[in-house]
């Protein structure tokens, strides 16, 4: 299971992505990007980030809606949406990536629409 999170803006520009995987990882192939299929591959976990079973699980992901820059010795933060989406996607993939052909299921997509007030006086 792969999480993947996109904030965009309003013409679809996207400045924030992420993406959490959720599965074991055995020794063998703890440098790629493979699942093990079977329990001889899966008898030396170096991590296990599966999803439990009938429990809820909850990701905080910080996004950044601006940035800062130093500029004639002072701190100047330019803002790069007020008002953006955020696309979030579960994906099941039992091998390899999402773009390999008959491989990628999307279980889960939703999407928020957020603006950030201007606050102050």
């Amino acid at each position: 299971m792969v999480l993947y999170v996109t904030a965009k803006t309003k013409d679809g520009k996207a400045f924030y992505t992420s993406e959490k995987i959720y599965m074991p990882i055995p020794q063998q192939f703890g440098r790629g990007d493979k699942m093990g299929r079977g329990p001889y591959e899966k008898t030396g976990m170096i991590r296990d980030s599966s999803l439990p079973p009938q429990r809820t699980v909850k990701e905080q992901f910080a996004i950044p809606v601006y940035t800062e820059a130093t500029k004639d010795g002072k701190l100047v933060r330019t803002i790069l949406a007020n008002e953006f989406s955020v696309d979030v996607e579960v994906w099941y993939l039992p091998y390899g990536r999402k773009d390999d052909p008959g491989n990628a299921q999307k279980w889960f997509a939703a999407t928020k629409e957020l603006s950030i007030e201007k606050g102050g006086k």
